[in-house]
């Protein structure tokens, strides 16, 4: 186990698994985009969109010209100023007031678009038509608007047209007045009948039109699509954030993750209390000893699976064995764990001793001898007021548990060498009077003398579960490296399920309604809480920054 080893890009975090550790984030973002979407798509003003088409067909007087440019004449000449100014003068008269404007129709705010297509072959079917919409608060509006350009195109490209055809025929009357010879007066006058009959065909042949009808939904009225674009943009900005955060802090999210830590085996995987019951539902996320309260539940059984780990190290080394669990941080699941397994190991007959080392907590003190008044324990054992004998307890839960209480803290502490020495003249006491000693060490980061414990135990056992972060477990492995510690393995605890919040709740919940029920059924480990003297030094480090 070196800290130098550990491949830490087993941690990077993916999208979905980031997702699924932010899930609340993530959902919370996604409905209030959602909601915001929704909002403003019911108190933004209604906007109509009218839609026509328009075929252009080539005209007669330009035969000569190729299609493709033709077209793009014709293109030209829909977003033309001319065009504009005359289909405002017709919506206008259609609409019987001064409505829209050539603005409406040209320029850098217009509410007309025309889409010419893309990707055709000139010549080919459909090459040759013209998309148009028209956009404005009114639906009748929104139509008239688009069919008014329609129309003004058909007049400006017939003036256009009926304008080419004269200026053709008048400079062929001036040719034909200035012909030399009969034949080519002929020529000339068979030209002039021939353009005079193309100009006809040409004014004869208009536009094919589809007419806009009149739009029934406005384009931005649908709250149903707002919504649902809201809560796309949401989903994806929370996974965005999630993966953000979980790539600041990688956390341990599989029951394997620590083995790339700590290269040790996981030898307990405890689940959530509770086997399904109405009370065991109740008690899961509160009853600290499923080994007391609930012998044939998953947890319980998880627990004798630890412990007959513990009892094959014990057996395969063939002595009595000190046992020191620890944790990267503080809190009570470390004490409930060594609660469990002494209480695993003890039903076997195995004499064993739970040492409450964790003199700032007092959880395992609680949890083993529920009820108990304080009394000196641990503390005042390793400062050398009291022997172990003086201080130790059987557990009502099993008699063959026997409890060394933490002990009120002391205002001047036991550290350093003297708290080393101290911790070997116990252990080696109390190894002569029990085949397993278990130690509830504290926290590991947050105590010193956490690591004097794991320097004198025979073995330590990591007790963490998912979400802690990497990063701390990291300098767990650096610190255990400083002592050449006999690292056995880790039990992980599973979380119970639900978000944390409801979780809470629900312990406080179950909590109250069992004690109402069945109060010897629920240890108290808060009776067992030590009142400080005043300006007493505060007997947990906490680190800086």
């Amino acid at each position: 186990m070196q800290a130098t080893g550990i491949d830490q890009g087993r941690f990077e975090p993916t999208v979905f698994g980031a997702v699924r550790r932010y899930r609340i984030m993530v959902l919370v973002i996604a409905v209030l985009m959602a909601g915001a979407a929704v909002g403003y798509s019911l108190l933004q003003a209604e906007v109509y969109r009218a839609f026509a088409t328009v075929t252009v067909p080539q005209s007669a007087l330009d035969q000569g010209e190729s299609a493709d440019q033709y077209f793009d004449s014709q293109v030209l000449l829909l977003q033309s100023q001319e065009v504009a100014d005359r289909a405002a003068r017709i919506a206008n008269a259609a609409l019987n007031g001064n409505v829209l404007s050539m603005r409406d129709f040209a320029g850098e705010t217009k509410s007309l678009e025309i889409t010419p297509p893309e990707g055709t072959t000139p010549g080919g079917f459909g090459s040759s038509i013209v998309a148009l919409t028209f956009t404005w608060p009114n639906s009748t509006v929104a139509q008239t608007g688009v069919n008014a350009v329609l129309q003004a195109f058909d007049d400006v490209r017939a003036a256009s047209i009926a304008a080419q055809g004269t200026a053709d025929v008048a400079a062929l009357e001036r040719t034909i007045r200035d012909a030399r010879t009969k034949g080519q007066l002929t020529d000339l006058q068979n030209q002039r009948t021939e353009t005079l009959a193309n100009l006809q065909l040409a004014l004869a042949s208009h536009p094919t039109v589809a007419w806009a009808p009149e739009p029934q939904v406005p384009i931005n009225g649908n709250s149903k699509r707002s919504g649902a674009i809201g809560l796309v943009a949401g989903l994806v900005l929370g996974a965005a954030l999630a993966y953000w955060r979980a790539g600041r802090r990688r956390t341990l999210d599989d029951r394997l993750d620590p083995l790339a830590i700590y290269d040790a085996p996981i030898i307990g995987d405890i689940p959530p209390g509770g086997n399904g019951r109405i009370r065991s539902r109740l008690s899961a996320g509160t009853d600290p000893l499923p080994m007391a309260a609930d012998p044939q539940s998953p947890a319980a059984e998880a627990f004798r699976f630890a412990a007959g780990s513990v009892e094959r190290i014990r057996a395969a080394r063939d002595d009595q064995l000190t046992v020191v669990f620890v944790s990267a941080d503080s809190g009570a699941d470390r004490s409930k764990v060594v609660a469990n397994v002494a209480l695993a190991v003890a039903e076997s007959g195995t004499p064993v001793l739970a040492v409450d080392a964790d003199a700032t907590k007092g959880a395992l003190t609680g949890l083993l001898l529920p009820g108990s008044p304080p009394a000196d324990g641990f503390e005042q054992v390793v400062a050398g007021c009291l022997p172990v004998s003086d201080c130790i307890e059987p557990s009502p839960l099993n008699a063959d548990v026997t409890v060394l209480r933490a002990g009120p803290a002391r205002v001047n502490r036991t550290t350093g060498q003297a708290y080393s020495e101290a911790v070997e003249k116990v252990i080696a006491e109390a190894k002569a009077s029990f085949g397993l000693v278990l130690i509830d060490s504290p926290a590991l980061l947050r105590v010193a003398n956490a690591i004097e414990l794991v320097q004198d135990a025979d073995a330590s056992v990591v007790v963490l579960g998912p979400g802690e972060p990497v990063q701390d477990h990291v300098t767990m492995v650096e610190r255990l490296d400083e002592v050449d510690s006999d690292l056995v393995g880790y039990v992980y605890r599973q979380p119970d399920r639900g978000p944390k919040l409801l979780r809470r709740l629900r312990e406080r919940f179950a909590t109250r309604a069992v004690r109402l029920t069945d109060p010897e059924s629920v240890p108290l480990p808060q009776q067992f809480a030590f009142r400080p003297a005043k300006n007493r030094r505060s007997s947990e480090r906490v680190p800086q920054g």
